[in-house]
């Protein structure tokens, strides 16, 4: 029978390959669907389902934002979304993107039923969403200054997102 501090040794080499592994992965696949931000999209005024002009570049001056693109349809968004919400309580600026998620007033219902009150802009077609070149939902990005500081896509936890906002306040 093996000694139990071998079993344990190959147990957390294991988990540091995986684990390395799956960071590496996680890299690769969020930059090859890194988002490409329309020309002068800083600038852009733009207007959310209770119709309140919202301008990118005003909402991360001098703090980091982020611009969560979600849909009421993923999954991933389910877990995403209350970390979103949480961040948005703690005083993060949030512009959220409902992708394909239906009319302005379903929008509203999903929001209000899942108890969310980050500002929302409603992209029932799916084109602005395209403007930006989403591949995956939930996609979010870390802006600061009007300028795109980081992403990610997919599953993202609390940490990671406070983490990345954390970071992005020393970029410049």
């Amino acid at each position: 029978m093996p000694k139990k501090s071998t079993l344990i040794s190959r147990l957390l080499k294991n988990i540091l390959l995986f684990g390395s592994l799956f960071i590496i992965l996680s890299i690769v696949m969020d930059w090859y669907r890194k988002p490409t931000a329309p020309a002068q999209f800083a600038e852009q005024v733009l207007y959310d389902i209770e119709q309140q002009p919202k301008v990118i570049a005003q909402l991360s001056h001098n703090k980091p934002m982020l611009l969560y693109f979600w849909g009421s349809w993923c999954q991933f968004c389910d877990y995403t979304s209350p970390a979103i919400q949480q961040l948005a309580e703690q005083g993060t600026d949030v512009l959220g993107v409902a992708l394909k998620s239906g009319s302005d007033s379903e929008v509203k219902q999903y929001l209000a039923k899942e108890n969310y009150r980050f500002a929302t802009l409603n992209d029932p077609s799916g084109k602005f969403s395209k403007s930006w070149d989403i591949q995956a939902t939930p996609t979010i990005l870390i802006i600061k200054d009007g300028k795109i500081i980081n992403h990610t896509t997919g599953l993202t936890s609390y940490w990671g997102l406070k983490v990345r906002l954390w970071l992005a306040e020393f970029t410049q």
